[in-house]
C-alpha cells in the first residue's frame, strides 16, 4: 500500500504520469530583410526515437509534452511567419522552394536547468528541383528549469525563431535567395 501511495504522490508532484498538452503560441522575431519569392513546402519531423510522437517535444525528465498540432505543421507555419516578417513573398509560382526536416526539437530538463534544442535541415531548390542551398542549423541555450509556463512558452518560441533566424542571416542563404529566388530575375 505504501508503494502505491508513493507512486501516486510522485505522479502528482512530478506530473510524470500523464502527458501535458500545450497550445504553443508562436510570434515571429526576425529582423532580417530579404527580397525574394519562395514557396514553403511542409517540413518533416524526424524524431530520434520511434516512441516520440509527431506532436511531441522530446524531453529528458519525467513526463511528456505534446503540442496541439504536429511539430512538422507547427514548424512549417513558423517558417512562413518568419519569412513574411523578413519580407519574403510566399506567393505561388515562385522560382524557389524551401523544404526541411526537423531533426530535433527538445528540452533537456534533467537536473536543475533546461537546455532548449532545435536542429533543422533546410534545403532551397529551384523550379527544376536542383538544390541551391543545403544546410543544418542548430540552436541550443540553457535556462532555469523552474519558471512559470509563460517563460517556458517564450523559451520554446525563442529556440524555434532563433533557428529560423540563423537561416535568414546565413550569408550563403541570403546570397542564393536574393539572386536566384527573386521574381523577374
Amino acid at each position: 500500500m505504501a508503494k502505491i501511495t508513493w507512486t501516486v504522490l510522485l505522479c502528482l508532484f512530478a506530473a510524470g504520469c500523464s502527458p501535458v498538452m500545450v497550445s504553443l503560441p508562436y510570434n515571429p522575431a526576425t529582423t532580417a530583410e530579404i527580397n525574394a519569392n519562395i514557396e514553403v513546402d511542409k517540413f518533416e519531423y524526424q524524431p530520434s526515437k520511434p516512441e516520440i510522437k509527431q506532436n511531441q517535444i522530446r524531453t529528458t525528465a519525467m513526463g511528456t509534452t505534446l503540442l496541439t498540432e504536429n511539430v512538422d505543421d507547427f514548424f512549417t507555419n513558423a517558417v512562413k511567419r518568419e519569412f513574411r516578417q523578413a519580407g519574403i513573398s510566399l506567393k505561388p509560382g515562385a522560382k524557389c522552394k524551401v523544404a526541411g526536416e526537423v531533426n530535433d526539437f527538445a528540452v533537456d530538463d534533467l537536473g536543475y536547468s533546461a537546455t532548449y534544442i532545435t536542429n533543422v535541415h533546410y534545403s532551397v531548390m529551384n523550379s527544376n528541383g536542383a538544390i541551391l542551398y543545403d544546410n543544418i542549423e542548430e540552436v541550443k541555450f540553457n535556462t532555469s528549469k523552474f519558471v512559470v509556463a509563460q517563460v517556458i512558452y517564450a523559451n520554446l518560441n525563442k529556440v524555434i525563431s532563433d533557428n529560423i533566424n540563423k537561416l535568414l542571416t546565413n550569408p550563403d542563404f541570403i546570397n542564393v535567395v536574393s539572386t536566384k529566388c527573386v521574381s523577374g530575375k
